[in-house]
């Protein structure tokens, strides 16, 4: 099945036609990336159930983080009967690089933002959720802190940990995400 496709750009002079969907994780749709503008939030996980939810008549514009998954939810829409369905090619990163706006939701405490981070480092990495945790956790002690009462000084040094952890695995939204937790930890 061939997905239909559209430019990050040419979906954003034509963001009022489209009702856009975006099917990734809480963790990602919260996360450092940011949404496209009016996105609704349906996991793909849950699309399958949550179909009927999303509105006609317009066309629906479905994004993910990189455009494979919500390339699967463009295929599982058609299935469905539901459309007309495009996709946004390279997802959120491909928005965030070439500069249009998105909303943002800050994480309202430290906390928040290390759990944030976890989930993005679990999602790029080839550890898991409860072992990229875990790892924060024991980097967070040897700095004399915990998830439960970090300080600023400690999440900027486990988002330079991360970020020289990850240089090897590389993934493509290294630079942006980081950048957008290091936004977010400015303004807590």
């Amino acid at each position: 099945m061939t997905v239909r496709e559209i430019t990050p750009k040419e979906a954003a002079d034509r963001l009022g036609e489209f009702a856009v969907v975006d099917v990734r994780e809480d963790h990602e749709f919260r996360g450092p990336l940011g949404r496209v503008p009016g996105a609704r939030h349906v996991p793909l996980a849950t699309l399958e159930a949550r179909a009927e939810e999303l509105p006609r008549g317009r066309p629906l514009l479905l994004v993910c983080r990189s455009g494979a998954r919500s390339s699967e939810a463009c295929e599982l829409l058609t299935v469905l009967g539901r459309g007309p369905v495009i996709n946004l090619a390279g997802g959120t990163i491909a928005w965030n690089r070439a500069g249009l706006p998105t909303e943002h939701e800050d994480p309202t405490s430290l906390t928040e933002l290390l759990e944030l981070a976890g989930a993005w480092l679990a999602q790029v990495s080839p550890l898991t959720h409860s072992a990229a945790h875990d790892l924060i956790s024991w980097q967070l002690e040897r700095l004399g802190a915990s998830f439960e009462s970090p300080s600023h000084a400690a999440v900027e040094r486990i988002l330079e940990f991360v970020e020289e952890a990850l240089r090897n695995v590389n993934p493509p939204d290294l630079d942006l995400s980081l950048a957008g937790f290091r936004r977010s930890l400015a303004v807590l």
